[in-house]
């Protein structure tokens, strides 16, 4: 499961929520048996099905474990939905859509499972009906999990989350009666890398963890996406103490099992247009960390109230000044910005505003909108200049949001717990039992130079996160 296919995922509900849209869940059968197998493949006679001679079997379909198989199938659903009257996105290609007036259709696509949104009830039993005219499909319903993540539907709002994934990780490590912390790391904990004179922890259980941890942070929680990402560093010869930080993780992850990203209806704070489908940005850099002096970028996108896509990483390349880091990441960050951009727009939610991007580097902020022939910036990759460009086709706007508000800070370093408990909550995250009854206590956050604009109530992951009504 890439990052990719999880950002369609979370973007594909969002979409969902705001259009009202219904929504349902199939199943393909032996989805690789559709394949037709290009190639002349040949296989002995299964077991129990031999006909007493030597000969052999020439293969016309595709099989599960054949290099083939997944390029073919997906070559014969394409040919079979196009069929159909669908056309796929051109910023991604497994998601189906078919207009029909007033109505729409969507489908979006991993290997075998669908999941189906429709404008209303009865578009979406047509729907159903006409996969089921060209696949063999299971009914599952309204959706509940899906890729590993679990939907939780109330009136009017989403949560998606993966408690017993989370379980199954600490069952694995053994740690289901660990005591939970507040924070992943601990801010007052310096991680070095390993060096001969310690040993090093050389069984595979801390590459085994990180990768665990791993999905976890792509798919629903954003709020370990930095601590994960520090710890991977050290994969290749972690020590002890890399190997107890990554247990504190776990402990943190056992406080917070149950929680995940809700969209809902929000009347008390948007930052940014007043068009509630339009989602806004957020990007930080930590300068030169200590260990190789590369600098560590984050960012996030949020549409009303709920993170959608996200990135924690460390920069390729070493900045010789925080406005080469901070300009850097404005520059990844609007990567992802404009791919929403065509994602929504596809799908019918035109961005008619720049999409809103908030740096906290004054330096970087002008760079994007004055570029200046200067000595300390004469140096930066051609590369990075892209978002000029972006600027001056007001396709996005980067203004100043500095700390507290700063919801990418939780990106880039540790932070003490009141920051981090703040952040969390800005990300949409938040216990799925208890979400409804804390929705009146999210307080306002007001940024500087950014407007703040009540709605009234309307629903806005990006499909689910825009069917949050959906009854």
């Amino acid at each position: 499961m890439t990052e990719e296919t999880l950002n369609k995922s979370r973007c594909n509900r969002k979409v969902s929520a705001s259009k009202q849209l219904k929504m349902y869940q199939m199943d393909v059968k032996g989805a690789y048996l559709n394949g037709i197998l290009q190639e002349k493949v040949y296989m002995r006679q299964p077991d129990g099905f031999g006909d007493g001679t030597n000969r052999v079997c020439w293969l016309q379909k595709t099989l599960y474990g054949l290099k083939q198989s997944g390029r073919e199938w997906n070559k014969e659903l394409d040919r079979r939905m196009k069929r159909k009257g669908f056309s796929n996105l051109q910023s991604d290609p497994c998601v189906y859509i078919r207009r029909d007036d007033d109505e729409l259709e969507i489908v979006t696509v991993w290997v075998d499972d669908l999941l189906l949104f429709a404008s209303s009830f009865k578009v979406l039993r047509h729907l159903r009906e006409d996969l089921k005219s060209v696949f063999d499909v299971t009914d599952l319903g309204e959706p509940s999990k899906i890729v590993g993540i679990e939907i939780t539907h109330q009136r009017d709002l989403i949560t998606i989350s993966q408690p017993l994934y989370v379980d199954s990780i600490l069952r694995k490590y053994s740690m289901t009666n660990a005591n939970p912390v507040s924070t992943p790391l601990d801010p007052n904990v310096k991680l070095e890398p390993n060096t001969e004179e310690r040993e090093p922890n050389r069984s595979n259980n801390y590459a085994s963890l990180i990768g665990s941890l791993q999905y976890l942070t792509i798919a629903t929680c954003p709020d370990i996406a930095y601590a994960v990402n520090r710890l991977a560093a050290y994969t290749a010869n972690p020590s002890f103490e890399h190997y107890n930080a990554a247990k504190r993780v776990l402990r943190y992850v056992k406080g917070t099992w149950n929680y995940g990203i809700t969209y809902h209806d929000d009347n008390s704070r948007l930052v940014g247009p007043t068009d509630s489908n339009t989602f806004y940005g957020f990007s930080d850099a930590a300068f030169a960390n200590a260990d190789d002096r590369r600098s560590i970028f984050g960012y996030v996108f949020l549409l009303n109230t709920g993170a959608i896509t996200w990135m924690s990483k460390k920069q390729a390349t070493i900045a010789l000044s925080t406005t080469e880091a901070e300009y850097v990441v404005l520059s990844e960050a609007a990567r992802d910005a404009i791919w929403l951009r065509h994602l929504y727009g596809e799908l019918g939610f035109i961005q008619k505003e720049p999409v809103l991007l908030l740096g906290d580097n004054d330096g970087s902020i002008s760079l994007t909108k004055n570029p200046q022939f200067h000595k300390r910036t004469k140096h930066i990759d051609l590369r990075w200049h892209w978002v000029q460009e972006l600027v001056n086709d007001g396709l996005i706007s980067v203004i100043d949001c500095r700390d507290p508000q700063q919801t990418a800070d939780i990106m880039t370093k540790p932070l003490p717990r009141p920051k981090f408990v703040r952040h969390v909550n800005e990300l949409g995250l938040s216990d799925a039992s208890s979400v409804r009854d804390s929705l009146e206590d999210l307080s306002e956050m007001r940024i500087p130079g950014v407007r703040l604009v009540r709605q009234t109530p309307r629903t806005s992951w990006t499909t689910l996160a825009l069917t949050a009504k959906l009854v």
